[in-house]
């Protein structure tokens, strides 16, 4: 039996040392980054579900759960990817006459660069209840990429 192994071992060697050895880099450094019940509050308009980019000001408060993981290669490539998900709380910054919202939101991204191009998508998902009885769901799509010659195609879809 141990004859067999070092036979095995041996041929291994020999195999690598007549083929040559394959070309192993530094391994890909990973990070993790968590963020429990983080509460962010910024003043932005309220996506509809006709993903109308315009409307008034509100005072929008987040809280949410967020991952996000990044991996760096040895080779300078970079691949990241982060989802976030949790309530907010939406009041109206001028006109207490509109309604509030209460909802849910989703927001998903992934990013890849390798030194050549840059490439990105992200999805953005709200359903929220107005003070008013009415309702919004809207699910937004953007993608982006950058080619070697710096020319830029995206594409954002809104339903």
């Amino acid at each position: 039996m141990l004859r067999r192994l070092l036979l095995m071992v041996g041929l291994l060697i020999a195999g690598l040392l007549f083929t040559g050895a394959p070309a192993f880099g530094a391994p890909p450094v990973t990070e993790t980054t968590t963020h429990k019940n983080l509460v962010e509050t910024f003043v932005d308009i309220v996506p509809n579900s006709n993903c109308v980019e315009e409307g008034p000001l509100y005072t929008i408060t987040t809280t949410t759960n967020l991952i996000e993981h990044t991996t760096t290669f040895d080779d300078g490539r970079v691949h990241e990817t982060f989802t976030q998900t949790g309530t907010f709380v939406a009041v109206p910054l001028e006109d207490p006459t509109l309604p509030s919202y209460t909802g849910k939101v989703t927001i998903w991204g992934g990013f890849n660069a390798n030194g050549a191009t840059v490439n990105g998508t992200f999805t953005f998902n709200l359903h929220a209840t107005g003070s008013d009885g009415s309702t919004i769901n809207t699910h937004q799509v953007d993608h982006f990429n950058v080619r070697p010659d710096g020319t830029v195609n995206e594409f954002f879809h809104c339903h």
